[in-house]
């Protein structure tokens, strides 16, 4: 059964491409959890020890704070780096096809925008803001 030719119907073009496809981190949640945990250990290290005198436990805190949190991210990137790694070498190579909508041309003087109808004779306000 043949289809009617209608000028108005849109058209479909389609193709086909090869695609990986594979599972990867997100970089972003291997360093929060990175950072919780040298905030925890932080936490830990400053209350095991006693207080020295020189120092209060919050500059205790904050000077291991500084230095763990940076080392634990740092691991944190690196693990998440090594684990996409990995997962690149269970990826899979699949064939995706494509399909395009291709519109009839529509005429220019109509291209009008259907939204926000203008009216060519109504006055333009200006407002100033000092």
């Amino acid at each position: 059964m043949a289809l009617p030719d209608d000028s108005t119907s849109p058209a479909s073009a389609s193709s086909t491409h090869d695609v990986v496809v594979r599972r990867s981190p997100r970089y972003v949640r291997f360093i929060v959890v990175g950072a919780v945990v040298a905030i925890l250990a932080t936490l830990v290290l400053t209350f095991v020890f006693p207080e020295q005198p020189n120092y209060s436990r919050a500059q205790v805190f904050g000077f291991v704070g500084i230095i763990l949190v940076t080392v634990f991210v740092g691991l944190a990137a690196a693990i998440a780096v090594v684990v996409d790694r990995l997962s690149s070498r269970r990826a899979r190579t699949i064939v995706m096809t494509t399909s395009e909508r291709v519109e009839a041309p529509v005429d220019q003087n109509a291209a009008v925008d259907q939204k926000a109808p203008v009216d060519q004779n109504a006055p333009v306000e200006e407002t100033r803001e000092d």
